[in-house]
């Protein structure tokens, strides 16, 4: 380093103290020598004043800045010297502080110029600084060399940190090993520069398992020469281990003495637990493999060779392996009936489809199993199948499970025979293929009754041997289905003549006929069948059942022991029926069950003494449904218990209610079935619902029928004592329909006669039943039995009553059978005073058309065409029309039908010689005598049906002015209820 001691070289004016401070004479150096070596120097040599002016400069100074002096000058004087870092030292150097740093400059080329310098104060004689020398040293290409170094060795530290590699250094002379920084995190420590462990130190780091195998790796390799390359554990700070795998470099001096190892040094743990996992997993799968219950085969699909077989294909087939190496393989012990599709199966492996396969095979030792085989393709890198692994279970076991499932699932336990989802089946197949077929519903009857008879056990017995007696009647083959209970399907294809259906089910009828034999007891049974036929009676599987169920009903109702062909002539009255039959068990779950009450009147007062409770269902179609059309359907499904006990239920309910609010309440009756007498909690239940429900039983009277008395005379007998001393009254019901006679009732507990609305009816009518009903007043009144009145219709019949001096009278004169809401609003009046009933009522509601009120009502017939949106077609029911218009018309029918739009009616009648035909929908309804309704109809007609209606209607009202003899029209000589009624009874006759 060389500094300036003389104040100028240049002809450089300074300012005046400096001139004075530096004298030329006193120098005691040459001048000229002292030119030379600053202008000769390698480094650049300056000057700066304590003006911060630069002063002297040398050559190299102004070649380093590839300028001419002024140039420079300026430079210096505004560019360099106002740098931050250089000020900074530069005031350090002024306050008499030398200073070495560094900065960089970029020059007007836009290149950077990096710069060493050192700047020293220089002091007069009082050591105060006089000027600054420097000498500032190129070191640009040191900084980019050095930037280049610390970025490969940035990368290095990162590749080496991806990789998970450290490196290390080992100086053999010295016994210095120097670590990597990512060597260091291999270990776990910190990293520090000054760490230099020896060899020995540095084996410390090896696991000691595998330390002594390390030494001798090492020593082997300075022996040799050579490098080596090694796994092991390698130790860390906090005492774990990881696995690395370390490839390490030998080198040598000038004459190939080792001098250094290094080492390149990756955590390979996770690659290795992975590797020990796999091998720990083949040997899981080895052992596995060899006692598996199933057999694994590999075959070559180049060489068409077999490559591997597991021990359990012996299990499986019973066959050595060696026998699966030869050519014939598995494929010889296939069952020849699967054989076919084993062959078709093994082709598709070779398009590199996973094919899965049940088959047989024939076992070793001689039978037969059932084998599930997967066969998997691999393939080459082209995508060839090269090889098939084919894995064989024996699922023998497994089928007759799935055997035995099937079994219990699609087939009767008791009979063997088919359940109605394999019916079912068998019905959809039939339709797919359109040929004819038929379905016979079969109910066997009475099965309730024996049931309760004789016992469950008999009962099952019977249903095995009705079973067996139909399969073995009929030569012709048929499918056998036990649908439900006591009902079975039959279904029949195949035959020639379309009266093959009817010669079956009366063969079917005519073989029970005769009686069967069980355990001792003769038992006759009989059954009901339902036929409908494909396509005649429908196309659909729901629409062929629909129908066939609806034949059965037919059959049924037209008596025990036989058949019906399904035609759509069923009438509304049967459909309905129908209807209610498949509806009934929902009825109770549903709350569709209500109560109506109908006033029991002291004939001489008039007042409400008592009720009976009916009760209605209120069907979400049908609207309110009478007892009458669905008691018998319960007794025959076994619900008509559940039904009775309900009722005294509700009774007592509504009795609890009408007492807490203070209304004045009466005694109510109820009807009670002999089943219900029979079973031995009935007494029981009548008193735990009326202490649950705090009723006294002065307030329930039960009603039972003659038939009650005459089937079961002891039971009934014993009951009813048990019923008097609970203080609950018993009252007979329909007295005079039965064959028993006051001479025998009086044997039984009953305290009140109800006679038959049958007899009421006649009065007026028929003097001799007139005196039937005085003799029937006059002994009960000896026998001091209450006698009720049921049915008692109009004044006549009431004025007749009260003259005999009947105690109570119930019928329509006082009060039809109303709501609870209504019966409670009788009860607050207490009297009720006769309704005086014109024949029909005059309808009420306003109309848009004129009505002819017919002097003598029309016979007609009725029929439903669209039920809840849906085309139906049943047959025809006959009615009268009491008057008429082009807007509509009113009815009277014994059916009730609900006031819905949803159900369209199509009447049809003779007026004048033409037809008329009409179709609407019921807006209104009344009951105008018991049993008979009253129905109000809305014409659905287009303008022109109207128009044509009102021409034959006017030309009506013409003649019935004129008085003229209509001729050609289905007048009824009669009163439209009468007729109704009239034609009701003669047709119950008819059955």
């Amino acid at each position: 380093m060389v500094f300036s001691l003389f104040p100028k070289f240049h002809k450089t004016v300074e300012p005046k103290s400096y001139k004075d401070n530096f004298d030329p004479s006193n120098n005691l150096l040459n001048k000229k020598m002292f030119d030379t070596m600053f202008e000769s120097s390698p480094d650049a040599v300056f000057t700066i004043s304590i003006n911060r002016q630069i002063q002297f400069f040398n050559r190299t100074l102004r070649i380093l800045f590839n300028s001419k002096e002024e140039k420079l000058r300026f430079i210096f004087n505004q560019q360099i010297l106002n740098i931050e870092i250089v000020k900074v030292h530069l005031d350090q150097a002024l306050n008499g502080e030398a200073q070495s740093f560094q900065f960089e400059y970029v020059d007007r080329n836009n290149q950077p110029i990096n710069l060493d310098v050192t700047i020293v104060p220089l002091f007069n004689n009082d050591y105060e600084v006089i000027a600054i020398c420097g000498i500032a040293k190129d070191i640009t290409n040191y900084v980019l060399y050095h930037n280049e170094i610390l970025d490969v060795k940035s990368k290095l530290e990162l590749a080496q940190a991806t990789g998970k590699i450290g490196s290390w250094d080992l100086n053999i002379l010295l016994d210095e090993i120097y670590w990597s920084e990512q060597f260091f995190k291999l270990t776990g420590h910190e990293k520090n520069d000054t760490f230099r462990p020896t060899l020995d130190e540095g084996l410390h780091y090896v696991h000691p398992e595998d330390r002594e195998d390390y030494r001798k790796v090492l020593k082997d390799a300075i022996n040799k020469s050579k490098g080596y390359d090694i796994e092991y554990r390698l130790l860390r700070k906090d005492n774990s281990f990881i696995y690395v795998y370390e490839h390490v470099e030998m080198f040598f001096d000038e004459v190939g003495n080792p001098i250094r190892l290094v080492g390149n040094t990756q955590d390979i743990t996770e690659r290795k637990l992975a590797e020990m996992k796999l091998v720990e997993s083949n040997l899981t799968i080895e052992t596995i493999y060899e006692h598996l219950s199933l057999g694994i085969i590999s075959i070559d699909m180049v060489n068409q060779s077999t490559i591997m077989v597991s021990a359990g294909i012996e299990e499986v087939t019973g066959y050595p392996i060696e026998y699966f190496y030869t050519p014939q393989g598995i494929q010889s012990i296939v069952n020849p009936e699967d054989l076919h599709k084993y062959i078709d199966a093994m082709a598709k492996l070779t398009y590199g489809k996973t094919i899965t396969l049940e088959f047989r095979i024939v076992h070793k030792k001689g039978n037969q199993i059932w084998v599930h085989g997967k066969f998997l393709p691999i393939f080459n890198d082209i995508g060839a199948v090269i090889r098939v692994d084919g894995i064989f279970t024996d699922i023998t076991e497994q089928k007759q499970h799935q055997d035995e499932i099937h079994q219990l699932a699609y087939y009767d336990k008791l009979t063997g025979l088919a359940k109605t989802e394999l019916f079912n089946e068998k019905i959809e197949s039939l339709i797919e293929q359109k040929n004819p077929f038929s379905i016979l519903y079969l109910e066997v009857e009475r099965l309730r009754t024996i049931n309760n008879t004789l016992g469950h056990a008999i009962v099952n017995d019977l249903l095995k041997e009705i079973t067996t007696r139909i399969q073995s009647n009929v030569n012709q083959p048929f499918y056998f289905a036990r649908l439900e209970g006591n009902e079975f399907g039959i279904i029949l294809s195949d035959y020639n003549l379309s009266s093959y259906p009817e010669y079956f089910a009366e063969s079917i009828l005519k073989s029970l006929e005769v009686p069967f034999f069980i355990d001792g007891f003769e038992i006759y049974a009989t059954a009901s069948i339902g036929i409908s036929n494909y396509s005649e009676n429908g196309e659909t599987l729901e629409e062929l059942i629909k129908n066939a169920d609806a034949a059965l009903h037919r059959a049924k109702s037209l008596g025990k022991n036989n058949y019906h062909i399904f035609s759509s002539t069923l009438n509304i009255s049967t459909y309905k029926q129908y209807e209610l039959e498949r509806d009934l068990r929902k009825a109770l779950k549903n709350n569709q069950l209500i109560l109506y009450f109908q006033s029991r009147v002291d004939t001489k007062t008039q007042k409400i003494v008592s009720a009976e409770a009916l009760i209605r269902w209120e069907h979400p179609i049908w609207g309110i449904v009478s007892p009458g059309e669905f008691l018998s359907i319960a007794e025959e499904i076994g619900l008509i218990n559940e039904i009775g006990d309900w009722v005294l239920q509700k009774v007592c309910d509504y009795l609890s209610k009408w007492k807490k609010e203070g209304i004045k309440i009466v005694p109510i009756s109820i009807n009670f079935i002999a089943q219900r007498f029979l079973r031995s909690d009935c007494i029981p239940m009548i008193v735990n619902t009326l202490k649950e429900y705090d009723i006294d039983s002065s307030l329930i009277e039960l009603e039972i029928t003659e038939s009650s008395i005459i089937h079961h005379e002891q039971e009934v007998e014993r009951i009813l004592l048990q019923l008097k001393e609970l203080g609950i009254k018993v009252a007979l019901d329909d007295f005079g329909t039965g064959y028993s006679s006051l001479a025998h009732i009086k044997d039984f507990t009953i305290n009140t006669i109800k006679l038959d609305k049958s007899f009421i009816q006649q009065i007026a009518i028929k003097q001799d039943v007139e005196i039937i009903i005085k003799s029937l007043i006059f002994m009960a009144k000896g026998l001091n039995m209450n006698i009720v009145a049921e049915g008692v219709e109009t004044l006549e019949q009431y004025e007749f009553l009260k003259q005999q001096e009947c105690t109570e009278i119930q019928g329509y004169l006082f009060s039809k059978p109303v709501p609870e809401e209504d019966f409670r609003k009788l009860l607050s009046k207490a009297i009720l005073k006769p309704i005086i009933h014109s024949k029909h009522s005059e309808m009420k509601e306003k109309r848009n058309f004129y009505r002819i009120q017919l002097v003598m009502p029309l016979k007609a017939t009725m029929t439903i065409t669209s039920f809840k949106g849906n085309v139906v077609n049943l047959g025809k029911t006959e009615i009268t029309i009491d008057n008429i218009g082009a807007g509509g018309l009113r009815f009277y029918s014994t059916i009730q039908l609900p006031v819905r739009p949803d159900i369209v009616y199509q009447f049809e009648t003779v007026i004048m010689g033409k037809e008329v035909q009409v179709q609407g929908h019921i807006v209104w309804k009344d009951e105008s005598c018991d049993g008979v309704y009253q129905y109000g109809i809305s014409f659905n007609i287009i303008e022109k049906e109207r128009q044509d209606l009102l021409k034959v209607l006017n030309n009506l009202t013409l003649k019935l002015k004129k008085n003229v003899l209509v001729h050609d029209t289905n007048f009824v000589h009669d009163d439209p209820i009468q007729y109704i009624k009239k034609t009701q009874v003669s047709k119950l006759n008819l059955k």
